[in-house]
């Protein structure tokens, strides 16, 4: 991670964005608008244009949430004296793996399920007490099941113990 990437991050509480992440990771928002111009053609069944615009704009809200809330980064405050690396070897005691760690930023990945693939947690240290969290999945998992609410709620747990 780039320094200004962190500086970003630090000011915004989310993941900066590109149009390649667009492109690479998002490439399925484009298949709402798809449904939304489907449903605009004229067809004999005013019910499947409804049914198919209704849809699509469900299916893109649905889709930008999930782009929003995989960027968004939220702050924990804690009382303990830890290093970012002590906070690493902490959260590895859960079973998490330590894949990056450098200069205030640590990355982890969860352990796998049947129910969900692993995801990626993202913890940043801003001062001493504070650092922010961010949870995103690996691959492209159409259900999370607010993995990251548990995920950060676990880290909160593990530090304020």
């Amino acid at each position: 991670m780039t320094s200004k990437t962190k500086k970003y991050i630090i000011e915004n509480l989310k993941w900066p964005i590109t149009s390649l992440d667009y492109l690479g990771k998002y490439f399925i928002m484009f298949f709402p608008f798809i449904m939304i111009y489907a449903g605009l053609g004229k067809s004999t069944d005013n019910n499947v244009e409804l049914n198919l615009i209704g849809v699509g704009i469900i299916s893109f809200i649905y889709i930008v949430y999930r782009i929003e809330s995989e960027r968004k980064f939220r702050e924990l405050l804690f009382k303990k004296d830890l290093s970012t690396l002590e906070i690493g070897k902490l959260l590895e005691k859960n079973g998490w793996v330590l894949t990056n760690w450098s200069d205030g930023v640590i990355q982890l990945r969860t352990n796998n399920s049947y129910s969900y693939e692993s995801q990626t947690v993202t913890i940043i240290r801003i001062i001493k007490e504070k650092i922010l969290v961010n949870t995103q999945p690996n691959g492209r998992p159409p259900f999370t099941f607010f993995k990251d609410k548990l995920n950060y709620n676990q880290v909160k747990s593990v530090l304020n113990n």
